[in-house]
């Protein structure tokens, strides 16, 4: 009896620690805001958060990128229209404002200035002042005088270098250049209906640590999945690329619904809120420990059949 009662006491614990850790994720009805088919918390027999990061340079993603159709393009676009919200990061708390979007898309050059491939063409070299018709290192313009002309060409000077100095320091980034996607989803075993499901709750999209201005990987903008499924559904030009029979592309949303990606997981829920890197000190660890996840999940969906 004693046994029983320790038994259902433990039970109890668990299940009270599982309701308070997750509360945050449901609104009042039980059911996760963010999930596109939402599964009622009394009917989530396991769970676990997942962040997968999607290389969409990789073979199996490329249907994803396909040029001048990326799936980064219409995001962005869709930001700019005003049709979809952007976030500064995943836990979408803070909206971002279209100047401020914009802001994270600038690319500014190295230094400032002009791009390399301008300065080795000639443009900005302000240390010669030869127009092409005389000598350089002289003020005379071959007409006469050089005195005579030298408050004007001083003032157009002036003028050309105030007018052109802003628009050199960068530029805004194409879509193309963000080819990392990092998604949020979790991985739920619903009891009611006997299986599993990957319910993706957001995408992000990073920019690469060679493209950010200080050399780090950052956030450009996390979507919510709910508002990017109708988004794709609603734009018939958003699509997965299929190589095999151009006739029949697939609608991005579609596309994730049927898995039609490789993400690789560098992150499962933890206390520390660590990625598998920080956790297990280097990538190779991070690799092994990704795929055994991989590995343990579809143990754990076979397993909860005995249930």
């Amino acid at each position: 009896m004693n046994k029983i009662t320790s038994i259902a006491l433990i039970a109890g614990l668990f299940v009270g620690g599982s309701q308070v850790a997750t509360a945050q994720e449901k609104s009042d009805n039980g059911l996760n805001p963010l999930s596109l088919r939402p599964v009622h918390d009394s009917n989530i027999a396991y769970k676990i958060g997942l962040w997968r990061r999607v290389d969409l340079r990789e073979k199996q993603n490329q249907p994803l990128f396909s040029y001048e159709n990326e799936i980064t393009k219409h995001l962005i676009e869709g930001v700019k229209s005003g049709i979809l919200d952007a976030y500064s990061e995943e836990d979408l708390e803070e909206r971002l404002t279209l100047e401020e979007f914009n802001e994270r898309m600038f690319k500014r050059f190295e230094g400032g200035g002009l791009s390399q491939a301008e300065i080795d063409a000639g443009f900005g070299d302000e240390t010669a002042s030869d127009d092409g018709w005389g000598d350089a290192g002289s003020s005379d313009d071959g007409w006469g005088d050089a005195s005579d002309n030298t408050q004007e060409p001083e003032a157009k000077s002036t003028s050309s270098t105030s007018t052109t100095t802003a628009p050199q320091d960068g530029y805004e980034m194409f879509p193309n250049e963000f080819y990392i996607l990092e998604i949020k989803e979790d991985w739920i075993f619903d009891r009611q209906r006997s299986r599993q499901y990957f319910d993706i709750q957001t995408i992000t999209i990073k920019i690469p640590a060679e493209a950010s201005n200080d050399g780090l990987e950052k956030t450009l903008a996390s979507f919510k999945y709910k508002d990017l499924e109708q988004f794709f559904r609603n734009n018939p030009n958003a699509v997965w690329f299929n190589e095999e029979n151009t006739a029949k592309h697939i609608n991005l949303a579609d596309a994730f619904e049927l898995r039609l990606f490789h993400g690789r997981v560098v992150k499962k829920s933890n206390s520390l809120d660590k990625y598998l890197d920080e956790q297990y000190g280097s990538a190779q660890e991070a690799l092994n420990k990704s795929q055994q996840i991989e590995y343990d999940l579809i143990e754990k969906e076979h397993n909860m059949w005995e249930y």
